[in-house]
């Protein structure tokens, strides 16, 4: 059928099995390639793609040109056959769900198969406009479909969302969360979830092993709001169970590879206030899925009074505001898999000016604690582990072993040690020898190779050594965000305002750069996002993280500055990742670990590992950092890391200098022989050739082999030894 031209009005008042008796009767993950169902008509087409309609559902299918090939958004009736129940079957029949908040109850599906809507739709050349309004809830959307080129973009502009109801409000938006679903094990493929470096999850079948799937906040959880979690604690003070990786950017991906077709998702707005879920077949139904879901509006508890005696279920006053929307790269081929994803994504990032590329020339990284406190009589006093002349000692003794280049991060520089925060002013502890020799080192450092930055944790307070009365940040429920950390000298630590902490960094940037140095390293604020209330007032996520970005921007324009941990949204202003994650959260469902931001970032912007001394399997990591082009990091200190048992750095057990000098000596010498062979090159193609064997591609055509095997393996004609690698044109 010719793509329309006109637009078409269509009120639909639904009984659910009426609906399902029009949809078609075909089983579409069984249907043969480029069987495209009558009920469905041809509404745009690309040079690669077409795409097709079924207006009732607001159901899409894509379909390759060359290899006819399809992506499904929803199911047929076949499809279900009845196995499951009729809010699930409407949940998969349909193109858009929300979630409803009514009478501060948030558990209302609301979908365009179970619920009375009305939709209008029209037409332009590259797709469609479904505008979709809930009579029952009073309240509506119109969702913006549009096929560009090999990108499918959906959206829901701000300016279409509506809610006339006095009591009822949209919680969720969820938008085609079935698109590129699969059927138990029918489809050969995985899903792409972005935990730690990244994961996959197979489409095969999971014999109804899991209760639950992946679900994370785009940026973290927002902590603004209470959150329930159980810790597991040794002797109740040590934290026996990590906690899960914060998903850094805003993708997820699809792969069929029995079809070669794939899409990567980025959700380019509404990213902020957005989870991204992969639900493994037996999750509920047995499709595999995946989608990102907006929050607009949430509950929360709040307590009656100050006691706690009693809660309350509250609505957030305000929704989210800003435009919703995802944009699906389509990918084909030797492209459809999670390299090509990552290729994808490097180059929407590059194209977009999302990040900048920088000088990845190399560096081994080797921080250093200054000092922390212990408890002592009343007060507290230092505990100096590593001061300004033992810092040049070390440095010295590393660039008379040939270590040409060094990134260090200097960390309990400042008066009073690493937890006197926030920090405001550029001034050294006289225990590591004060604001003029730290100063010095710097300076002297540089015009070796040595670069050293000064640790900045610009988001949280101590109260215990400073006022927080009116600059420290309180819940939506109006009670302080408080972090408790079970520590000997220091349990406590609260949020700063976003104003408080870009005021905070403005004037130390200023006292910093007056002698004449410029290195900075950021933490803190580069890996949270929260809401909170503040003088009655309320500020979500999107507020905080315009503050940050723009105080970030502002003194990246002043100062050479890296960033710890960075989400996606501040790549663009730091000159090296510092924290990169190697691995990912171990969650049962995950079936591979990837490095697919390291396919991202490499030959972009440099990138170092976390600490090295820390690692169980220093053999294994070693291999990790490798494969992935990271590079190796060290916590030091020239003391002995027992020194630290009764400071809140009781957790360093093994930092102690002498002990890893040889070892730091060892892969500076392995690494640089490496990154000389890289260079500037980014990855192309990463592979799993066999079990714990994988090949690294790069764009100059150098290749490395990773044998995480502890025998010999040969692959490609190369022998690659147990435990090692193997790099080479």
């Amino acid at each position: 059928m010719a793509i329309k031209g006109l637009k078409k009005s269509i009120c639909i008042l639904v009984a659910a099995f009426l609906l399902v008796l029009s949809i078609p009767q075909l089983r579409l993950t069984a249907r043969a390639a480029g069987d495209i169902p009558a009920d469905y008509d041809k509404v745009a087409e690309s040079e690669s793609y077409e795409l097709y309609l079924y207006e009732p559902a607001m159901s899409v299918i894509l379909k390759n040109k060359a290899t006819g090939a399809l992506l499904l958004s929803t199911l047929s009736q076949e499809d279900d056959n009845g196995a499951n129940n009729k809010t699930w079957t409407a949940y998969m029949q349909s193109g858009v769900v929300l979630s409803a908040i009514k009478n501060a109850n948030d558990t209302y599906q609301v979908d365009l198969v179970s619920c009375a809507n009305t939709i209008d739709y029209s037409y332009e050349n590259n797709g469609f406009a479904a505008k979709i309004y809930w009579k029952e809830y009073d309240f509506g959307l119109t969702v913006k479909v549009s096929l560009e080129g090999d990108e499918l973009v959906v959206e829901v502009p701000e300016d279409s969302i509506v809610e006339n109801g006095t009591d009822s409000y949209i919680g969720t938006v969820s938008l085609f969360p079935m698109l590129g679903y699969s059927y138990l094990d029918n489809q050969e493929g995985y899903m792409f979830i972005p935990d730690g470096n990244g994961a996959l999850i197979y489409l095969d079948d999971k014999d109804g092993r899991y209760a639950s799937g992946y679900s994370q906040m785009i940026y973290g959880a927002d902590a603004g709001f209470t959150e329930s979690t159980t810790e597991t604690l040794l002797w109740g003070r040590y934290q026996t169970v990590n906690e899960s990786e914060k998903v850094l950017a805003p993708v997820f991906g699809m792969a069929h590879t029995d079809d070669r077709l794939a899409y990567l998702a980025i959700v380019e707005e509404g990213e902020k206030r957005a989870s991204i879920e992969a639900q493994p077949n037996g999750v509920m139904v047995d499709y595999n899925r995946c989608y990102a879901r907006f929050l607009l509006r949430r509950t929360y508890i709040q307590p009656l009074n100050n006691s706690n005696s009693g809660t309350m279920t509250s609505v957030e006053a305000d929704r989210t505001h800003g435009n919703l929307r995802v944009r699906y790269i389509l990918l084909s081929g030797e492209e459809a898999g999670y390299s090509g994803m990552a290729v994808a994504y490097r180059d929407y990032l590059l194209d977009n000016n999302m990040i900048q590329r920088r000088d990845n020339s190399y560096k081994t990284r080797v921080d250093f604690l200054g000092t922390d406190r212990e408890e002592f009589l009343i007060s507290t006093r230092a505990v100096v582990m590593t001061d300004v002349d033992q810092v040049r000692e070390i440095f010295g003794e590393l660039q008379s072993a040939g270590v040409n280049t060094l990134l260090s991060i200097y960390k309990g520089w400042q008066k009073g040690g690493m937890y006197q925060i926030p920090i405001s002013k550029y001034k050294a502890d006289g225990k590591i020898g004060g604001t003029g020799a730290l100063t010095d080192l710097i300076r002297d450092s540089e015009a070796v190779g040595y670069e050293v930055y000064l640790y900045n944790e610009a988001l949280r307070a101590n109260p215990a050594e400073s006022n927080t009365t009116f600059t420290i940040v309180k819940k939506v429920n109006k009670r302080r965000l408080e972090i408790q950390t079970r520590d000997y000298v220091y349990d406590t630590f609260n949020y700063l305002l976003p104003t408080r902490s870009d005021n905070n960094l403005d004037k130390f940037v200023k006292s910093y750069i007056s002698k004449g140095v410029d290195n900075l390293a950021v933490a803190g604020i580069t890996g949270n996002l929260f809401s909170y209330s503040y003088s009655g007032g309320y500020y979500d996520r999107l507020y905080t993280a315009d503050i940050y970005e723009n105080s970030i921007a502002d003194i990246s324009g002043q100062t050479s500055l890296i960033l710890e941990k960075p989400f996606a949204y501040l790549w663009n202003y730091t000159e090296a990742m510092i924290d990169m994650p190697l691995g990912t959260s171990d969650f049962m469902y995950e079936d591979e670990e990837v490095p697919f931001f390291s396919i991202v970032l490499k030959g972009i912007v440099p990138m170092y590992s976390e600490y090295v001394n820390f690692e169980a399997n220093k053999q294994e990591f070693r291999l990790q950092m490798i494969e992935s082009g990271v590079y190796p990091s060290f916590y030091l200190t020239y003391e002995d890391s027992a020194d630290l048992i009764y400071t809140n750095s009781a957790d360093l057990y093994s930092t102690k200098y002498s002990s890893y000098k040889d070892t730091i000596i060892e892969y500076d010498a392995d690494f640089r022989q490496v990154a000389a062979l890289t260079g500037d090159a980014m990855i192309v193609s990463h592979e799993r050739l066999a079990e714990g064997v994988n090949k690294v591609t790069y764009d100059n055509g150098v290749v490395i082999y990773v044998n995480y095997n502890q025998d010999a393996v040969t692959v490609d004609g190369v022998t690659i030894d147990g435990l090692s690698y193997k790099a080479g044109e």
